[in-house]
C-alpha cells in the first residue's frame, strides 16, 4: 500500500471538519453514532480510525459542521444499478450546466446500492450554499431524466446525518469481490479503480470558484411579457397589452424616423419607442428630449392632442418604461437546432456552455442576415441563469478564445452609473458533424427560458439517451474533422 499517512492526509484534507462526532460500520451493517459531545466515554475520530478504515479494518463515517462543508455529495440511492448510472450520469450533466467541470467531479461505489457523487472544495463553505447547489443540480438531474427515479438522490453530509467514507468494506454487502467503496471511471461503464494513487491526486476546486458558480444560482428578472400582473398605473398606458410579436430593431428605428402613419397610434407608438430607447441603453432624459422633438415633427392629421399634453404623457410613460425597465426582447420563437450544433457547442469548456448556449439560442431567435444580434448582459445573465459580473467575465474568455466577435459602444454615464448600448455579437465556433444528423423544432418565446430548453433539446437531439454517451460523440466528430 502506498504510504499510509500521505492517505489520511488526503482523507482529512477533503473531508474531516468534526471529530467529536462520527458513525461507524457494525459488522452486521448496522450504524452506530459516537458523540463525545454528549458522553465524554466517547473518544474523537483520531488519525487512527482513518487508517483502520483506509486499511479495509473498520469502516467510519463523518458529519459536517452546522454552519459549514468543505464539500457535497450526492448519495444515489437506487438499487437497481443500470438505472443509478443513469442517474450519475444526468448529475455529471447538470453539475456541468452549473459550471462544474468533470474533472472536479468524482464517484465512488457506495459498497450496496448505488454511488456517491462528490464534489470537494478547497475550504469550507455556508452550509445553505451547499444546498442551494444540491437542489439546483438535481432539479436539473430530474429534469433530464423526465422526472422518473425509482429511488432517492439524498445530500450528504448533514450536521445529523453522517456520510460513509470512500476506499473503505461496506459491510451491509456480503460480496466480498464488490463491497470495497472504491472510486470509479464513469465514463468506462464505472469501471472500480482500485487504486489509492487517484485519491491521492484528486484536487479540490477552488472555494473562490464555488462561491462564484453558487451565486449565480439564482431566480432571474421578469422580462417584458412574463408578469400578467401589472399596475394600475401602466394600465393606464398601452404597454399593459402591448404587442412586440412584429418588431425588430429595425422596424422600430423605422417607426422613429417615419412617424405616424394613422390616426388613434400616438400612445402606443410612443410607448414602443420608449422601450427602444431603453433597450438600446439611452438615458431617460435623452429618451423623453428625442420623444418630444419626435413629436413636435409628426403630422398633426394624425393626433387632435394639444402638444403640451403630448409632452406630459411622453414624460409619463418614458418614467414608467425605464422603472419597469421594458425591453424588446422579442424574436423568433420556433427555432430549429441541429445535433452537430450542440456537439459544436460540448468542445468548448464546460465552465462556459451556459452562457455560449444562451449566445447560440439568441442568435437563433435575433441574428440578422449577417449572423450578428444584440444582447444586453443583463439578459445574457438571465438566459444563462448567473450574475451579470460572471456573464461580462465569459464573454471576455469567449472573446480571447476567438469564439464569438463583440462590438462594443462607448461607455458613457446614465445617472450616477458607467452604462453603454447592448453589444452586438457574432459567433465564429468551430463546426463540428456528426455521423447521425437530428434537427429538432424548439419553440421558445422567452430569455429566461433558455437553461430549461437546453436539457429539452439536449432529450430530442440526443434519443434513446445518448446524450449519456456524449464524450464519445464529440470524440467522434472531433476525429472526422481531423480525418
Amino acid at each position: 500500500m502506498d504510504d499510509i499517512n500521505l492517505i489520511v492526509e488526503k482523507m482529512k484534507q477533503l473531508f474531516i471538519t468534526v471529530r467529536y462526532k462520527y458513525i461507524k460500520l457494525n459488522e452486521n451493517g448496522s450504524y452506530h453514532t459516537f458523540n463525545k459531545s454528549n458522553n465524554e466515554n466517547h473518544v474523537s475520530l483520531h488519525d487512527g480510525f482513518l487508517k483502520s478504515h483506509i486499511m479495509q479494518h473498520s469502516t467510519y463515517g463523518i458529519f459536517c459542521r452546522k454552519t459549514h462543508s468543505k464539500f457535497v455529495t450526492f448519495d444515489v440511492d437506487i438499487p437497481n444499478i443500470p438505472e443509478a448510472k443513469k442517474v450519475v450520469l444526468a448529475l455529471y450533466e447538470s453539475l456541468n450546466t452549473l459550471g462544474i467541470p468533470t474533472n472536479n467531479i468524482f464517484t465512488s461505489w457506495s459498497g450496496t446500492k448505488g454511488f456517491h457523487v462528490d464534489v470537494y472544495f478547497s475550504d469550507e463553505i455556508p452550509y445553505k450554499s451547499v444546498k442551494k447547489l444540491f437542489v439546483a443540480a438535481v432539479s436539473i438531474a430530474y429534469n433530464l431524466l423526465g422526472g422518473n427515479i425509482h429511488g432517492e438522490i439524498e445530500l450528504r453530509p448533514t450536521p445529523t446525518q453522517g456520510l460513509k467514507l470512500p476506499l473503505s468494506i461496506n459491510h451491509k454487502s456480503k460480496d466480498k469481490n464488490n463491497n470495497v467503496c472504491w472510486y470509479v471511471d464513469v465514463y468506462n461503464d464505472f469501471y472500480p479503480i482500485r487504486s489509492f494513487d487517484y485519491f491521492l491526486n484528486i484536487e479540490p476546486l477552488d472555494v473562490d470558484i464555488i462561491k462564484d458558480l453558487i451565486s449565480d444560482i439564482q431566480e432571474g428578472e421578469e422580462e417584458f411579457g412574463d408578469n400578467k400582473s401589472h399596475s394600475k398605473e401602466l394600465e393606464r398606458t398601452p404597454l399593459g397589452n402591448l404587442d412586440f410579436s412584429e418588431d425588430t430593431f429595425d422596424s422600430l428605428e423605422d417607426l422613429y424616423k417615419n412617424g405616424l402613419r394613422k390616426p388613434g397610434t400616438r400612445n402606443t407608438v410612443t410607448c414602443k419607442l420608449a422601450v427602444l430607447f431603453n433597450t438600446l441603453r439611452e438615458e431617460k432624459d435623452i429618451c423623453i428630449q428625442e420623444l418630444k422633438h419626435w413629436m413636435d415633427k409628426q403630422d398633426k392629421e394624425f393626433y387632435n392632442t394639444p402638444l403640451k399634453d403630448c409632452y406630459t404623457e411622453i414624460e409619463r410613460i418614458v418614467n414608467l418604461v425605464y422603472e419597469k425597465n421594458v425591453v424588446l426582447s422579442r424574436g423568433i420563437n420556433e427555432i430549429i437546432v441541429s445535433r452537430s450544433e450542440m456537439v459544436t457547442l460540448y468542445q468548448y469548456p464546460k465552465k462556459l456552455h451556459k452562457t455560449l448556449f444562451a449566445l447560440f439560442i439568441h442568435s437563433k431567435r435575433f441574428a440578422d442576415r449577417n449572423n450578428e444580434f444584440y444582447m444586453t448582459y443583463e439578459q445574457i445573465a438571465l438566459a444563462s441563469q448567473c450574475s451579470v459580473r460572471t456573464a461580462i467575465n465569459h464573454i471576455k474568455l469567449l472573446e480571447q478564445n476567438n469564439l464569438v466577435k463583440v462590438t462594443r459602444s462607448p461607455i458613457y454615464i446614465r445617472g450616477k452609473k458607467p452604462d453603454s448600448h447592448p453589444n452586438i455579437y457574432e459567433l465564429t465556433l468551430n463546426r463540428l458533424n456528426t455521423d447521425k444528423e437530428i434537427s429538432v423544432i424548439i419553440n421558445i418565446k422567452k430569455v429566461k427560458a433558455y437553461p430549461n430548453s437546453r436539457i429539452e433539446i439536449i432529450k430530442k437531439v440526443f434519443p434513446n439517451n445518448e446524450w449519456w454517451d456524449l464524450e464519445n460523440i464529440l470524440r467522434s466528430a472531433l476525429n472526422k474533422q481531423v480525418d
